[in-house]
């Protein structure tokens, strides 16, 4: 139970940040690393979770957390390579 809650609170966010900024480097377009994390936690509500609501929260948070990351990663890459 430990390790799950490590993961939750952890690396997943990690990687929501790393797919967000990685989606606006590779493709010049700030929702796509949102979108890819969106898709992806939605399948994994309705396939791991039996689209238990609750898990919902979570689902918004690594969206929002990929939304932030491309974001910053929009004004970082004008403020230093424009």
């Amino acid at each position: 139970m430990g390790a799950v809650i490590l993961l939750v609170v952890f690396v997943f966010p990690m990687m929501s940040g790393v797919i967000g900024a990685a989606g606006y480097l590779l493709c010049k377009k700030v929702w796509m690393g949102p979108l890819i994390i969106l898709i992806g936690s939605l399948i994994l509500l309705f396939t791991l979770a039996s689209g238990n609501s609750s898990f919902m929260f979570w689902v918004v948070l690594y969206t929002a957390i990929a939304l932030a990351t491309s974001v910053v990663t929009l004004f970082l890459r004008k403020l230093f390579f424009n």
